[in-house]
């Protein structure tokens, strides 16, 4: 759906369209840099051409009226007192309202329609809505916020209101991909850069495979994992003569110090540790690959970041590592991993753009041949580097 039908939709709710806006904020995916953005590691990202859509009108009290296209009711939500969670999909919206409000008086709210694609598939589509909410609230507010400071405080919301122990990847990717680049990001100093290849990549495609099994990072081993991490880095800086602070972070360790000591570690947390130490080398030799336009070789990284997240991180479900495993054994693609958290959700793949229908068409037949109980919920999706997020007026709708 494109903003003309959302529009409308709200045209009809409020009888006006006066001072009608909109915010796409796009889908995103991560070819390399698992699990580590919330230990200050390294990651990549490409912004989908899938995205959230929020059409808004301003008003002048502070109230945001919200109805997304799919989930039901419409949410109101208080600008000037967010309230507790209620278990909703206003949740989202309430904790972005409780860290921005914060940064400026939340004087006006909107009225506002927004539709997701691919919601549920471990692209971020939370990440994007809360994108959505915060370029509009700064827009109908005047609020100055740059877009460091926004994904910033995007996480804090995730942190501390929803309640998932969540880095800096997603939002960040979301705000400042390009599409004909790709992004890095270094997560302890918060440095974004654009890879750009130098010499021109193969005509590739993204394919984002559902599994069939919905998931909610609060409920599932994510913040265990992150646990495990965090206790790991504590322990080796301990060993290493350093008393950790009260946030600590495998960033903090000398990699050549893990590779002295990590075996002493207990068998989980060195398993954890020994992905966070192997993904960062993936990504740094995958901007390489990217760098000289050689995506086979970017795309066997990848591969290897997917292994690394089954038998280090321990991740997944059988039907997801069914799915991770048909991807990366079809011919025409390049590389496959997790999408997301890696607890339910999607695979990921980069293809040959030519490949692309084959490789859906045949995954898609051998994984509902293997899990048809899960083949009605399955689904994928053919995608395209797009944009950042961006604000836009009625005029620019389409």
């Amino acid at each position: 759906m494109d903003f003309g039908p959302l529009a409308e939709r709200l045209r009809l709710r409020t009888s006006t369209s006066a001072g009608t806006f909109g915010v796409r904020a796009p889908l995103r995916a991560c070819p390399l840099g698992a699990h580590v953005d919330h230990q200050g590691g390294e990651v990549t990202g490409l912004a989908l051409d899938r995205a959230v859509r929020l059409v808004a009108q301003p008003r002048d009290e502070p109230v945001v009226s919200l109805e997304s296209i799919g989930f039901p009711g419409v949410v109101d939500v208080d600008l000037q007192n967010a309230g507790e969670r209620r278990g909703d999909w206003g949740d989202y919206l309430r904790a972005v309202v409780a860290e921005l409000s914060g940064h400026g008086d939340l004087r006006r709210g909107f009225d506002g329609v927004m539709k997701g694609d691919l919601v549920g598939m471990g692209v971020s589509s939370s990440a994007a809505v809360m994108v959505a909410y915060c370029l509009a609230l700064a827009e109908v507010n005047q609020v100055e916020l740059d877009r460091t400071h926004a994904a910033r405080l995007i996480q804090r919301a995730e942190n501390r209101y929803i309640g998932v122990a969540s880095g800096l990847l997603d939002q960040s990717v979301i705000l400042f991909a390009e599409a004909e680049s790709l992004t890095h990001i270094g997560c302890r100093d918060f440095a974004v850069s654009q890879i750009v290849a130098e010499k021109t990549l193969p005509d590739f495609r993204i394919i984002v495979a559902f599994s069939g099994i919905g998931r909610q990072l609060a409920g599932t081993g994510y913040n265990d994992r992150v646990g495990e991490c965090r206790e790991a880095a504590a322990t080796l800086l301990r060993w290493a003569g350093t008393e950790p602070g009260p946030d600590p972070v495998l960033s903090d360790v000398a990699p050549e110090f893990f590779e002295q000591e990590g075996r002493r570690l207990p068998e989980n947390l060195r398993r954890r540790a020994a992905h966070y130490f192997s993904e960062v080398a993936r990504v740094r030799d995958g901007i390489a690959a990217w760098r000289r336009g050689d995506l086979g070789a970017f795309g066997a990284l990848m591969n290897a970041s997917g292994e690394s997240s089954i038998v280090n991180y321990q991740c997944g479900t059988p039907p997801l590592e069914a799915l991770y495993q048909a991807l990366r054994g079809t011919p025409g693609v390049f590389g496959a991993r997790f999408s997301g958290a890696g607890f339910g959700g999607s695979c990921l793949a980069l293809v040959e753009a030519d490949a692309a229908d084959d490789v859906v068409e045949g995954v898609s037949r051998d994984y509902a041949a293997a899990f048809p109980d899960l083949a009605p919920q399955a689904q994928s999706a053919i995608c395209r580097p797009a944009g950042p997020a961006a604000v836009m007026n009625a005029e620019e709708f389409s």
